[in-house]
């Protein structure tokens, strides 16, 4: 039996763990908040019909999403078809409709069977021939879902993330939470909550040293699942790394991303309605009553749309261009905003891939350095930024973990 550490109560990092209590083994999980989850956050609003759930992180479970659907299932959760198609969302302020981003949005599928996946969105969207008003729409609809710039995320965005097909969405049954709570569950007191690490050392005989406040504790293995900002953040945690890592690290892009709630003071029909202007997208839907709630969605997504709107420190000009955008949403106060750059245990919200990151430099993302393993969405290369891809993530780490340390028993044999 081995003791080994896991950085971060996430979804990489309770996946993993749980994988590896499952074997057997001695884990101990730190986590710097006084909560699992990290960017799946679940949370209630008060509206004329009670409380609701809103998600202030990752929300939309999609269909291909099928180890977080096998996990909610093994844990007794059940999904809620949401009403309205995350892939789907009508412009609110252009002369075009969800229809004709569809067409273009097929037209530049046609590009990147062309050109290849590792070329930038934008360099596919320069190749469209089309109206500019309608490809800038295509823009929007890419940077919103993917948090950042359509030049610097790769056109791969459009088969995933960005896609256009009208395929149907889920969310966790009382939340998403509800998902890292019954993982952490299974550890049995194994959390140590409100200690954040502070570096993590590679051990040349061996095994691993865990540095936090209350001091020094080595372990035979450990998983480093925190966020990709702050794993890239030296002022808050050191840790082993190599030319190799930090190449494939450059090649990753941190998206930025803001939410928005309020309450409705009517009970609405589901939407999904975008502007293009302001880089952000409005929804209602059903959820766990089986009735759509009363509650405003809205999404605003990449650094440079935030900052132009100023949301970051006040949301409440969003908030008013809301309020012009949906006209047919009763749309009530307090509203809540989360902004997650301002988060110091996350600092953004999820990533993407640069068109110059190679297979090899995806690789290397999750390349142990001695007995230190990495795990999160950021490494992912099919589900990058998506709670599936930091499933898989924690999945990986956890089995290369387990081969380490047969590989060490044969050894010693």
């Amino acid at each position: 039996m081995s003791r080994i550490a896991v950085i971060g109560a996430g979804f990489a990092g309770l996946t993993a763990a749980t994988s590896l209590n499952d074997a057997g083994h001695t884990v101990t999980v730190f986590e710097a908040r006084d909560r699992v989850g990290g960017r799946v956050w679940s949370e209630e609003i008060q509206t004329f019909d009670g409380p609701r759930v809103i998600e202030r992180g990752a929300e939309f479970v999609l269909d291909a999403y099928t180890e977080m659907q096998r996990l909610a299932e093994e844990n007794g959760l059940s999904l809620v078809e949401t009403g309205m198609s995350y892939y789907v969302r009508e412009p609110g302020d252009v002369p075009f409709t969800a229809a004709d981003i569809v067409e273009t949005g097929k037209a530049a599928g046609a590009v990147v069977a062309k050109v290849g996946p590792s070329a930038t969105a934008e360099d596919v969207l320069q190749q469209l021939d089309a109206d500019p008003q309608l490809v800038d729409t295509l823009r929007a609809r890419i940077e919103i879902s993917t948090a950042v710039g359509a030049d610097e995320v790769t056109a791969g965005a459009l088969t995933q993330v960005a896609s256009f097909e009208p395929k149907k969405s889920w969310r966790v049954g009382g939340g998403n939470q509800s998902l890292p709570k019954a993982l952490a569950a299974q550890l049995d007191g194994a959390i140590r909550m409100n200690t954040p690490v502070t570096r993590v050392e590679s051990r040349d005989g061996g095994g691993a040293t865990v540095t936090t406040a209350d001091g020094r504790e080595d372990f035979d293995a450990v998983v480093v699942a925190v966020p990709f900002s702050v794993l890239r953040d030296r002022s808050v945690i050191e840790m082993p790394t190599t030319a190799e890592r930090e190449r494939a690290l450059d090649g990753v892009i941190q998206g930025h991303a803001v939410k928005l709630h309020a309450p409705l003071e009517r009970a609405p029909e589901t939407s999904a309605v975008m502007s293009v202007a302001g880089r952000y997208w409005t929804w209602t839907a059903v959820d766990a009553s089986g009735d759509v709630a009363p509650v405003l969605n809205s999404f605003m997504g990449s650094h440079k749309a935030i900052d132009a709107a100023g949301v970051a420190h006040d949301p409440s000009s969003w908030l008013s261009a809301v309020r012009e955008l949906r006209p047919d949403l009763a749309i009530g106060d307090p509203a809540i905003a989360t902004v997650w750059s301002r988060d110091p245990y996350a600092q953004g919200a999820y990533t993407a891939h640069a068109s110059s990151l190679t297979d090899a430099d995806t690789a290397a993302l999750e390349a142990p350095i001695g007995d230190v393993h990495f795990a999160g969405e950021y490494a992912d290369p099919n589900y990058t930024g998506l709670m599936e891809g930091a499933i898989r993530s924690g999945q990986r780490a956890a089995q290369r973990v387990l081969e380490s340390i047969e590989l060490t028993s044969e050894v010693a044999k």
